[in-house]
């Protein structure tokens, strides 16, 4: 395995500090409450110009579905098309923890830096919410915007990346009018268990091979995998020719960083525009975006990101 500089090493030391060593087969709401004592040991104070209200979308199920709006308010974005630009945020978690607390500082941080507004989504969680009550959701809010008038561009870490992509799966006859991009930080996409950098990281930190065939599993069901769906997984769409312009940010210690290889690949043959970030992600592991504070690697990960972000609108 590649050598973790120290400010990673440091990184892992804190994370774990927060999880027991089983904190994956452990109950839920142990799991929960872990994640949140770790966020909250990471958390950063927001840019005082974001300014953020919490309202709800109601599915076409009749969930309301908590969202948070993030408006940089001393800051005005670039005018440059005729719908608005919106920053969709779909937050990590592996389909089991996060909400809109747990990545609020990034998104403000986000917001900020990127100067437009964002909406981060707390889409329903497994066990107790199955797929598809996840990209459901997902879909309800995006779907609220663009009838709104809105420019989307998508933006997700880990499982919120891999509904990022399955949105844009669903939406991509909005691309070049109000889907303008999508930007997916280290995120699943191919569900497969057998690519080489499963094998070479499946014991890697805060995320292994066994973690990810845990939270397929408890996303879906045991024994109810969808087949060749492109609303679970991305690169089960039967054609890529119509998504959005997309930028991949792989992190280089991490079971799914060939994911994005393939993704890019499937996407240049159908004549998309793609770039596949692995050198931003070198040193790099899974889960790096809370570390963007007390990693140089990361926090120069976290610029480009914004950067990019800022470029697709």
């Amino acid at each position: 395995m590649t050598l973790l500089d120290t400010q990673m090493q440091a990184f892992i030391a804190q994370t774990m500090q927060h999880y027991p060593a089983d904190s994956v087969v452990s109950n839920t709401a142990q799991q929960r409450q872990c994640y949140k004592n770790m966020y909250l040991a990471f958390a950063l104070p927001r840019p005082a110009n974001v300014k953020s209200v919490d309202k709800y979308v109601e599915g076409p199920d009749g969930h309301l579905i908590p969202v948070r709006h993030y408006d940089p308010q001393a800051k005005s974005s670039p005018e440059k098309l005729k719908h608005p630009v919106q920053v969709v945020y779909l937050h990590g978690g592996g389909f089991v923890v996060g909400d809109l607390d747990s990545h609020d500082d990034l998104c403000a941080q986000m917001a900020d830096l990127c100067g437009f507004k964002l909406v981060s989504v707390a889409y329903r969680l497994a066990p107790e919410h199955r797929y598809p009550c996840d990209i459901t959701d997902c879909l309800a809010v995006v779907d609220h915007l663009l009838e709104q008038g809105k420019a989307v561009i998508l933006v997700g870490d880990s499982a919120g990346a891999t509904l990022a992509a399955c949105v844009a799966n669903a939406r991509s006859s909005y691309t070049g009018t109000q889907l303008l991009g999508q930007v997916l930080i280290y995120p699943a996409l191919a569900n497969d268990a057998n690519t080489p950098s499963m094998q070479e990281h499946a014991h890697a930190p805060l995320l292994s091979k066994q973690d990810m065939i845990f939270y397929h599993g408890i996303r879906v069901g045991e024994g109810h995998a969808p087949i060749q769906d492109p609303l679970c997984c991305p690169l089960h769409a039967s054609s890529f020719a119509d998504l959005p312009p997309s930028h991949l940010f792989p992190a280089q210690i991490d079971p799914l960083f060939d994911d994005c290889g393939l993704y890019a690949k499937a996407l240049s043959r159908a004549g998309v525009e793609v770039e596949n970030h692995t050198q931003a992600g070198d040193g790099l592991l899974h889960g790096h975006l809370r570390a963007r504070h007390m990693s140089d690697k990361a926090g120069a990960n976290f610029q480009l990101i914004c950067k990019t972000i800022l470029a697709l609108g």
